[in-house]
Protein backbone atom coordinates (compact mmCIF):
# COMPACT_ATOMS: atom_id res chain seq x y z
CA UNK A 1 0.00 0.00 0.00
CA UNK A 2 1.29 3.80 -0.73
CA UNK A 3 2.05 5.90 2.22
CA UNK A 4 1.61 9.62 1.23
CA UNK A 5 2.74 12.45 3.39
CA UNK A 6 1.72 16.03 2.54
CA UNK A 7 4.10 19.12 2.15
CA UNK A 8 3.32 22.50 1.78
CA UNK A 9 2.33 23.80 -1.63
CA UNK A 10 4.79 26.13 -1.42
CA UNK A 11 7.73 23.46 -0.75
CA UNK A 12 5.98 21.63 -3.56
CA UNK A 13 6.02 24.33 -6.04
CA UNK A 14 9.49 25.92 -5.84
CA UNK A 15 12.03 23.84 -3.74
CA UNK A 16 10.74 19.78 -3.85
CA UNK A 17 13.56 18.38 -6.74
CA UNK A 18 14.36 21.26 -8.33
CA UNK A 19 17.90 21.61 -9.90
CA UNK A 20 20.01 23.99 -7.36
CA UNK A 21 23.32 23.39 -6.07
CA UNK A 22 22.28 25.36 -2.96
CA UNK A 23 18.63 25.94 -2.13
CA UNK A 24 18.06 28.42 0.99
CA UNK A 25 14.89 28.42 3.09
CA UNK A 26 14.17 31.01 5.50
CA UNK A 27 11.33 30.49 7.25
CA UNK A 28 9.19 32.23 10.68
CA UNK A 29 7.41 29.90 12.95
CA UNK A 30 5.11 27.15 11.65
CA UNK A 31 6.45 27.44 8.33
CA UNK A 32 7.67 23.80 7.91
CA UNK A 33 10.72 24.56 6.39
CA UNK A 34 12.31 21.39 8.58
CA UNK A 35 9.21 19.05 8.15
CA UNK A 36 9.30 19.56 4.75
CA UNK A 37 12.99 19.40 4.14
CA UNK A 38 12.58 15.81 6.50
CA UNK A 39 9.91 13.75 4.32
CA UNK A 40 12.05 14.96 1.10
CA UNK A 41 15.39 13.61 2.76
CA UNK A 42 13.13 10.56 3.96
CA UNK A 43 11.85 9.45 0.20
CA UNK A 44 15.73 10.05 -0.96
CA UNK A 45 17.05 7.31 1.68
CA UNK A 46 14.22 5.43 0.38
CA UNK A 47 14.35 5.47 -3.52
CA UNK A 48 17.91 6.99 -5.04
CA UNK A 49 20.91 5.35 -5.60
CA UNK A 50 23.99 5.36 -3.31
CA UNK A 51 22.68 8.62 -1.68
CA UNK A 52 24.67 9.42 1.33
CA UNK A 53 22.88 12.63 3.34
CA UNK A 54 25.05 14.59 5.20
CA UNK A 55 23.21 16.76 8.18
CA UNK A 56 25.18 19.83 9.99
CA UNK A 57 22.96 20.39 13.63
CA UNK A 58 23.94 20.72 16.79
CA UNK A 59 23.64 17.43 18.67
CA UNK A 60 24.69 18.92 22.25
CA UNK A 61 20.72 19.46 22.38
CA UNK A 62 20.04 15.88 22.42
CA UNK A 63 18.60 13.56 19.61
CA UNK A 64 14.91 13.83 20.96
CA UNK A 65 14.45 16.84 18.62
CA UNK A 66 16.23 18.47 15.26
CA UNK A 67 16.57 16.83 12.36
CA UNK A 68 17.51 13.29 13.34
CA UNK A 69 14.27 13.38 15.44
CA UNK A 70 12.34 14.40 12.64
CA UNK A 71 14.15 12.31 9.54
CA UNK A 72 13.38 8.98 11.97
CA UNK A 73 9.59 10.21 12.47
CA UNK A 74 9.22 10.87 8.87
CA UNK A 75 10.60 7.59 8.08
CA UNK A 76 8.03 5.57 10.57
CA UNK A 77 5.68 7.76 9.20
CA UNK A 78 6.27 5.85 5.76
CA UNK A 79 6.45 2.81 7.97
CA UNK A 80 9.49 1.74 6.72
CA UNK A 81 11.76 1.96 9.63
CA UNK A 82 12.04 -1.69 9.59
CA UNK A 83 14.19 -1.35 6.96
CA UNK A 84 16.62 0.91 9.06
CA UNK A 85 19.45 1.16 11.54
CA UNK A 86 19.06 4.10 13.86
CA UNK A 87 22.24 4.28 15.95
CA UNK A 88 23.24 7.23 18.22
CA UNK A 89 27.00 6.57 18.73
CA UNK A 90 28.30 7.72 15.71
CA UNK A 91 24.44 9.38 14.94
CA UNK A 92 23.78 7.90 11.86
CA UNK A 93 20.51 6.61 9.98
CA UNK A 94 20.99 3.53 7.46
CA UNK A 95 18.66 2.11 5.06
CA UNK A 96 19.59 -2.04 5.00
CA UNK A 97 18.35 -2.61 1.69
CA UNK A 98 19.97 -0.12 -0.31
CA UNK A 99 22.77 0.83 1.94
CA UNK A 100 21.76 4.69 1.74
CA UNK A 101 22.57 6.56 4.78
CA UNK A 102 22.55 10.03 6.29
CA UNK A 103 25.34 11.00 8.94
CA UNK A 104 24.73 13.75 11.49
CA UNK A 105 27.43 16.05 12.47
CA UNK A 106 27.96 19.27 14.67
CA UNK A 107 30.09 21.83 13.04
CA UNK A 108 30.94 24.57 15.86
CA UNK A 109 34.39 23.57 16.38
CA UNK A 110 38.08 23.29 14.38
CA UNK A 111 37.59 19.44 15.29
CA UNK A 112 34.00 19.32 13.97
CA UNK A 113 35.27 20.48 10.79
CA UNK A 114 37.93 18.55 10.22
CA UNK A 115 35.82 15.35 10.72
CA UNK A 116 33.33 16.75 8.10
CA UNK A 117 35.71 17.07 5.76
CA UNK A 118 37.42 13.97 5.99
CA UNK A 119 33.21 12.38 4.84
CA UNK A 120 33.69 11.69 1.52
CA UNK A 121 31.43 10.86 -1.37
CA UNK A 122 28.27 13.40 0.19
CA UNK A 123 25.53 13.96 -2.04
CA UNK A 124 23.17 16.17 -0.12
CA UNK A 125 24.35 18.55 2.86
CA UNK A 126 21.38 19.83 5.17
CA UNK A 127 22.34 22.26 7.22
CA UNK A 128 19.85 22.84 10.22
CA UNK A 129 19.48 26.14 12.14
CA UNK A 130 21.76 27.63 9.68
CA UNK A 131 21.88 31.65 11.36
CA UNK A 132 25.29 30.58 12.86
CA UNK A 133 26.95 29.94 9.38
CA UNK A 134 29.98 32.12 8.30
CA UNK A 135 30.50 32.73 4.57
CA UNK A 136 33.73 30.45 4.55
CA UNK A 137 31.93 27.46 6.18
CA UNK A 138 29.72 27.75 3.24
CA UNK A 139 31.91 27.41 0.69
CA UNK A 140 33.49 24.32 2.41
CA UNK A 141 29.99 22.77 2.40
CA UNK A 142 29.50 23.51 -1.44
CA UNK A 143 33.03 21.85 -1.94
CA UNK A 144 32.23 18.61 0.45
CA UNK A 145 29.69 17.81 -2.35
CA UNK A 146 31.70 15.31 -4.15
CA UNK A 147 29.36 12.02 -4.65
CA UNK A 148 27.30 10.43 -6.58
CA UNK A 149 25.72 12.58 -10.28
CA UNK A 150 25.93 16.38 -10.33
CA UNK A 151 22.16 16.83 -10.14
CA UNK A 152 22.15 15.27 -7.22
CA UNK A 153 24.80 17.24 -4.85
CA UNK A 154 22.69 19.83 -3.04
CA UNK A 155 23.53 21.59 -0.32
CA UNK A 156 20.19 22.79 2.00
CA UNK A 157 20.75 25.59 4.71
CA UNK A 158 17.30 25.76 7.24
CA UNK A 159 17.17 28.89 9.14
CA UNK A 160 15.68 31.35 11.29
CA UNK A 161 15.58 35.17 10.08
CA UNK A 162 17.30 35.97 13.82
CA UNK A 163 20.89 37.30 12.99
CA UNK A 164 20.74 39.97 10.44
CA UNK A 165 24.21 40.58 10.69
CA UNK A 166 24.83 37.16 9.16
CA UNK A 167 26.11 36.30 5.64
CA UNK A 168 22.91 34.65 4.27
CA UNK A 169 21.13 38.42 5.23
CA UNK A 170 23.79 40.61 3.81
CA UNK A 171 24.78 38.81 0.79
CA UNK A 172 21.54 36.96 -0.84
CA UNK A 173 18.60 39.02 0.95
CA UNK A 174 19.89 42.35 1.46
CA UNK A 175 21.22 42.69 -2.60
CA UNK A 176 18.82 42.59 -5.75
CA UNK A 177 17.98 39.26 -6.50
CA UNK A 178 19.32 38.32 -10.18
CA UNK A 179 15.85 36.79 -11.04
CA UNK A 180 12.42 36.62 -9.39
CA UNK A 181 10.30 33.96 -9.41
CA UNK A 182 7.60 34.92 -6.69
CA UNK A 183 6.95 37.86 -4.47
CA UNK A 184 5.13 37.91 -1.55
CA UNK A 185 1.12 39.22 -2.05
CA UNK A 186 0.56 42.36 -2.57
CA UNK A 187 4.60 44.21 -2.46
CA UNK A 188 7.62 44.00 -4.43
CA UNK A 189 9.11 41.91 -1.83
CA UNK A 190 10.76 38.69 -3.57
CA UNK A 191 9.42 35.72 -1.77
CA UNK A 192 11.54 33.03 -3.70
CA UNK A 193 14.01 34.32 -6.12
CA UNK A 194 17.73 33.35 -7.71
CA UNK A 195 21.02 34.81 -6.88
CA UNK A 196 23.93 33.61 -8.50
CA UNK A 197 27.75 33.21 -7.18
CA UNK A 198 30.05 34.31 -9.93
CA UNK A 199 34.01 33.45 -9.60
CA UNK A 200 36.25 34.47 -12.66
CA UNK A 201 39.52 32.31 -12.62
CA UNK A 202 42.69 31.71 -15.17
CA UNK A 203 43.11 27.86 -15.41
CA UNK A 204 45.70 26.73 -18.25
CA UNK A 205 45.93 30.28 -19.84
CA UNK A 206 42.13 30.69 -20.08
CA UNK A 207 39.74 32.81 -18.71
CA UNK A 208 37.14 30.54 -16.55
CA UNK A 209 33.59 31.68 -14.99
CA UNK A 210 31.67 29.16 -12.88
CA UNK A 211 28.50 30.69 -11.91
CA UNK A 212 26.72 28.47 -9.26
CA UNK A 213 22.95 29.29 -8.75
CA UNK A 214 21.10 30.17 -5.37
CA UNK A 215 17.50 29.48 -4.37
CA UNK A 216 16.68 31.59 -1.59
CA UNK A 217 12.71 30.81 -0.34
CA UNK A 218 11.29 33.10 2.28
CA UNK A 219 8.31 31.00 3.85
CA UNK A 220 5.88 32.35 6.58
CA UNK A 221 2.84 30.46 8.72
CA UNK A 222 0.60 31.59 5.64
CA UNK A 223 2.59 29.06 3.80
CA UNK A 224 1.45 26.16 6.03
CA UNK A 225 -2.32 25.02 5.35
CA UNK A 226 -2.39 22.81 7.60
CA UNK A 227 -2.08 24.47 10.92
CA UNK A 228 -4.47 24.67 13.71
CA UNK A 229 -6.43 28.17 14.39
CA UNK A 230 -4.81 28.13 17.74
CA UNK A 231 -1.38 27.85 15.79
CA UNK A 232 -1.80 30.96 13.55
CA UNK A 233 -3.49 33.21 16.34
CA UNK A 234 -0.55 32.81 18.37
CA UNK A 235 1.62 34.53 15.49
CA UNK A 236 -0.79 37.03 14.54
CA UNK A 237 -1.73 37.97 18.21
CA UNK A 238 2.26 39.52 18.32
CA UNK A 239 0.91 41.92 15.91
CA UNK A 240 -0.41 43.72 19.08
CA UNK A 241 1.98 42.60 21.90
CA UNK A 242 5.36 42.70 19.89
CA UNK A 243 4.82 44.17 16.64
CA UNK A 244 9.43 43.22 15.93
CA UNK A 245 8.96 39.85 17.01
CA UNK A 246 5.88 39.67 14.40
CA UNK A 247 7.87 40.91 11.55
CA UNK A 248 10.28 37.93 12.31
CA UNK A 249 8.03 35.22 13.08
CA UNK A 250 5.27 36.07 11.03
CA UNK A 251 7.03 37.60 7.65
CA UNK A 252 10.30 36.11 7.98
CA UNK A 253 12.30 39.43 8.01
CA UNK A 254 15.68 39.75 9.71
CA UNK A 255 14.98 42.74 12.03
CA UNK A 256 17.57 44.51 13.53
CA UNK A 257 17.92 46.16 17.19
CA UNK A 258 15.35 48.62 17.68
CA UNK A 259 18.79 50.79 17.86
CA UNK A 260 18.32 51.00 14.58
CA UNK A 261 17.91 54.85 12.85
CA UNK A 262 15.80 54.23 9.89
CA UNK A 263 13.37 52.55 11.30
CA UNK A 264 10.86 53.60 8.62
CA UNK A 265 13.09 52.56 5.71
CA UNK A 266 11.49 48.74 4.11
CA UNK A 267 13.33 47.48 1.15
CA UNK A 268 10.43 46.79 -0.33
CA UNK A 269 9.12 50.07 -0.38
CA UNK A 270 12.45 52.02 -0.59
CA UNK A 271 13.86 49.75 -3.41
CA UNK A 272 12.96 49.74 -7.00
CA UNK A 273 14.04 47.76 -10.15
CA UNK A 274 16.08 50.55 -12.70
CA UNK A 275 13.81 51.69 -14.94
CA UNK A 276 14.77 54.84 -18.44
CA UNK A 277 14.74 58.16 -16.21
CA UNK A 278 12.61 61.29 -18.63
CA UNK A 279 15.50 63.42 -20.37
CA UNK A 280 12.85 66.52 -18.80
CA UNK A 281 13.78 65.08 -15.04
CA UNK A 282 15.90 67.17 -12.96
CA UNK A 283 18.86 65.15 -12.11
CA UNK A 284 21.01 66.01 -8.96
CA UNK A 285 24.81 65.11 -7.86
CA UNK A 286 25.49 65.02 -4.49
CA UNK A 287 28.70 63.76 -3.04
CA UNK A 288 30.16 62.73 0.57
CA UNK A 289 33.89 63.43 0.50
CA UNK A 290 37.22 62.07 2.73
CA UNK A 291 40.05 59.81 1.83
CA UNK A 292 38.51 57.19 3.46
CA UNK A 293 35.22 57.02 1.12
CA UNK A 294 33.98 58.74 -1.64
CA UNK A 295 30.25 58.16 -1.92
CA UNK A 296 28.55 60.02 -4.35
CA UNK A 297 25.26 59.80 -6.51
CA UNK A 298 23.03 60.97 -8.78
CA UNK A 299 19.28 61.32 -7.83
CA UNK A 300 16.43 61.94 -10.15
CA UNK A 301 13.63 64.24 -9.43
CA UNK A 302 10.24 63.54 -11.04
CA UNK A 303 7.38 65.74 -11.89
CA UNK A 304 6.09 65.58 -8.51
CA UNK A 305 9.24 66.23 -6.67
CA UNK A 306 10.12 62.41 -5.87
CA UNK A 307 13.62 62.02 -5.94
CA UNK A 308 14.87 58.71 -7.17
CA UNK A 309 18.62 57.92 -6.12
CA UNK A 310 19.52 56.28 -9.26
CA UNK A 311 23.77 55.50 -9.76
CA UNK A 312 26.35 55.00 -7.07
CA UNK A 313 30.19 55.78 -6.40
CA UNK A 314 31.54 54.38 -3.99
CA UNK A 315 35.20 54.07 -3.30
CA UNK A 316 38.13 54.72 -1.04
CA UNK A 317 41.46 55.88 -1.19
CA UNK A 318 40.74 58.65 -4.15
CA UNK A 319 42.33 61.90 -3.95
CA UNK A 320 40.39 64.81 -5.18
CA UNK A 321 41.54 65.22 -8.31
CA UNK A 322 41.32 61.43 -9.14
CA UNK A 323 37.75 61.43 -7.25
CA UNK A 324 36.73 64.38 -9.82
CA UNK A 325 37.87 62.23 -12.58
CA UNK A 326 35.67 58.67 -11.51
CA UNK A 327 32.30 61.72 -11.11
CA UNK A 328 33.14 62.93 -14.73
CA UNK A 329 33.84 59.89 -16.04
CA UNK A 330 30.77 58.01 -14.57
CA UNK A 331 28.39 61.10 -15.52
CA UNK A 332 27.09 60.90 -19.27
CA UNK A 333 24.05 63.42 -18.88
CA UNK A 334 23.41 66.66 -18.13
CA UNK A 335 23.36 67.35 -14.55
CA UNK A 336 21.06 70.39 -12.64
CA UNK A 337 22.74 70.63 -9.85
CA UNK A 338 26.03 69.35 -7.92
CA UNK A 339 26.04 69.49 -3.89
CA UNK A 340 28.79 69.53 -1.42
CA UNK A 341 28.33 70.21 2.33
CA UNK A 342 29.97 73.47 3.46
CA UNK A 343 32.78 71.73 5.66
CA UNK A 344 34.34 71.40 2.14
CA UNK A 345 35.12 75.25 2.14
CA UNK A 346 37.70 75.09 5.08
CA UNK A 347 40.63 76.58 3.39
CA UNK A 348 43.68 73.98 4.33
CA UNK A 349 46.30 76.08 6.50
CA UNK A 350 49.47 75.58 4.38
CA UNK A 351 48.03 75.36 1.05
CA UNK A 352 45.02 78.46 1.41
CA UNK A 353 42.97 76.16 -0.71
CA UNK A 354 39.93 74.33 0.04
CA UNK A 355 38.12 71.12 -1.03
CA UNK A 356 35.83 73.04 -3.04
CA UNK A 357 38.67 74.70 -5.17
CA UNK A 358 40.10 71.55 -6.24
CA UNK A 359 37.39 69.91 -7.10
CA UNK A 360 36.41 73.09 -9.12
CA UNK A 361 39.82 73.04 -10.51
CA UNK A 362 39.42 69.52 -11.68
CA UNK A 363 36.10 69.84 -13.47
CA UNK A 364 33.74 69.59 -10.62
CA UNK A 365 31.53 72.52 -9.81
CA UNK A 366 29.37 72.21 -7.11
CA UNK A 367 26.34 74.21 -4.79
CA UNK A 368 27.71 74.15 -1.02
CA UNK A 369 24.62 73.44 1.47
CA UNK A 370 24.60 73.24 5.28
CA UNK A 371 26.27 70.49 6.77
CA UNK A 372 24.48 70.31 10.05
CA UNK A 373 23.74 66.45 10.73
CA UNK A 374 21.04 66.74 13.17
CA UNK A 375 18.22 69.15 10.84
CA UNK A 376 19.48 67.15 7.82
CA UNK A 377 19.10 63.61 9.41
CA UNK A 378 14.94 64.37 10.63
CA UNK A 379 14.74 65.82 7.32
CA UNK A 380 15.98 62.41 5.78
CA UNK A 381 13.52 61.04 7.77
CA UNK A 382 10.82 63.19 6.02
CA UNK A 383 11.73 62.33 2.83
CA UNK A 384 11.79 58.27 3.45
CA UNK A 385 8.61 58.71 5.46
CA UNK A 386 5.93 55.78 3.80
CA UNK A 387 2.87 56.52 2.37
CA UNK A 388 -0.10 55.31 0.74
CA UNK A 389 -1.17 56.33 -2.96
CA UNK A 390 -3.04 54.90 -5.95
CA UNK A 391 -1.09 53.65 -9.39
CA UNK A 392 -2.95 55.80 -12.25
CA UNK A 393 -3.00 52.69 -14.43
CA UNK A 394 -4.68 50.22 -12.58
CA UNK A 395 -6.26 52.24 -9.54
CA UNK A 396 -4.36 49.86 -6.88
CA UNK A 397 -3.22 51.08 -3.99
CA UNK A 398 0.15 50.53 -2.87
CA UNK A 399 3.01 52.01 -0.33
CA UNK A 400 5.88 54.50 -1.81
CA UNK A 401 8.28 57.25 -0.18
CA UNK A 402 9.40 60.71 -1.71
CA UNK A 403 12.96 59.24 -1.42
CA UNK A 404 13.92 55.79 -2.96
CA UNK A 405 16.78 54.10 -3.92
CA UNK A 406 17.35 52.10 -7.69
CA UNK A 407 18.56 48.50 -6.65
CA UNK A 408 21.98 48.95 -7.76
CA UNK A 409 22.59 51.76 -5.35
CA UNK A 410 23.43 48.58 -3.02
CA UNK A 411 25.96 50.60 -0.54
CA UNK A 412 23.51 53.23 0.04
CA UNK A 413 20.35 50.24 0.53
CA UNK A 414 23.11 48.54 2.84
CA UNK A 415 23.87 51.91 5.37
CA UNK A 416 20.32 53.34 5.50
CA UNK A 417 19.02 49.82 6.68
CA UNK A 418 22.05 49.52 9.09
CA UNK A 419 22.87 52.24 10.62
CA UNK A 420 21.87 53.04 14.28
CA UNK A 421 21.63 55.68 16.43
CA UNK A 422 24.06 57.13 18.86
CA UNK A 423 23.91 56.09 22.11
CA UNK A 424 23.90 59.56 23.80
CA UNK A 425 21.56 60.78 20.92
CA UNK A 426 19.02 59.45 19.77
CA UNK A 427 18.80 61.92 16.89
CA UNK A 428 21.77 61.56 15.86
CA UNK A 429 23.35 58.72 13.78
CA UNK A 430 26.29 56.73 15.41
CA UNK A 431 29.80 57.36 13.76
CA UNK A 432 30.49 53.67 14.21
CA UNK A 433 31.06 51.54 12.45
CA UNK A 434 31.85 54.86 10.53
CA UNK A 435 32.16 52.68 6.86
CA UNK A 436 28.20 53.12 7.12
CA UNK A 437 27.98 56.62 7.87
CA UNK A 438 29.17 58.16 3.89
CA UNK A 439 25.97 57.07 1.66
CA UNK A 440 23.87 58.48 4.64
CA UNK A 441 25.94 61.63 4.32
CA UNK A 442 25.71 62.27 1.45
CA UNK A 443 21.20 62.07 1.67
CA UNK A 444 21.68 64.48 4.13
CA UNK A 445 23.26 66.69 2.01
CA UNK A 446 20.63 65.92 -0.70
CA UNK A 447 17.88 66.90 1.08
CA UNK A 448 19.72 70.02 2.38
CA UNK A 449 19.68 71.01 -1.35
CA UNK A 450 16.05 71.86 -1.06
CA UNK A 451 15.37 70.03 -4.36
CA UNK A 452 12.99 70.96 -6.71
CA UNK A 453 10.48 69.27 -9.36
CA UNK A 454 10.71 69.92 -13.04
CA UNK A 455 8.58 72.35 -14.66
CA UNK A 456 6.05 70.45 -16.74
CA UNK A 457 5.92 72.06 -20.26
CA UNK A 458 2.56 71.85 -21.81
CA UNK A 459 1.62 72.86 -25.06
CA UNK A 460 0.02 75.76 -25.35
CA UNK A 461 -3.88 75.48 -26.73
CA UNK A 462 -4.04 76.41 -30.59
CA UNK A 463 -7.47 79.91 -30.25
CA UNK A 464 -7.32 83.60 -30.79
CA UNK A 465 -4.83 84.93 -28.59
CA UNK A 466 -7.02 88.10 -28.74
CA UNK A 467 -9.76 86.51 -27.21
CA UNK A 468 -8.32 84.78 -24.00
CA UNK A 469 -7.90 86.26 -20.73
CA UNK A 470 -4.54 86.81 -18.98
CA UNK A 471 -5.97 84.34 -16.07
CA UNK A 472 -6.18 81.54 -19.09
CA UNK A 473 -3.18 82.32 -20.53
CA UNK A 474 -1.13 81.82 -17.53
CA UNK A 475 -2.81 78.63 -16.81
CA UNK A 476 -0.90 77.40 -19.30
CA UNK A 477 2.24 76.90 -17.29
CA UNK A 478 2.33 74.22 -15.30
CA UNK A 479 4.70 73.49 -12.63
Amino acid sequence: MEKQIKVTPLYFDYVLNRNYKVIIQVGGRFSSKSYNSEIEMAVNLASKDKYKLLVIEDLEGGLTKGYYAGLKDKIEQFEQDRAYSMIKSPVQITNLINKNMALFSGYATEQQKKAVKAIDQSKAIVVEEGEWLLYDDFVALIHQLRGGKAEDRKLTILMNPVNPDCFVNEMFIETPPDKVIAYFPNTNRPKVFEKNITTVFEYNGQTITDITKVLIVLSTHHDNPYLTIDQRASIEKLKETDNEKYLQLGEARFIRSTNVFFGEFKREIHVIEPFIIPEQWKRYRVLDYALDMLACYWVAVDYQGKAYFYKELYEDNLIISQASKRIIEMTNEPIYQTLMPSDLLARNKETGRSHIEIFQENGIYASVVNNRRIPGLLDLKEWLAVYETKDVQTGETYKTANLVFFSNCTNAIRCMGKILKDEKDPNDIADKPHELTHSVTAAIYFAAGRPRPPRMEVKKKQGNWMFETQSERNDLDIW
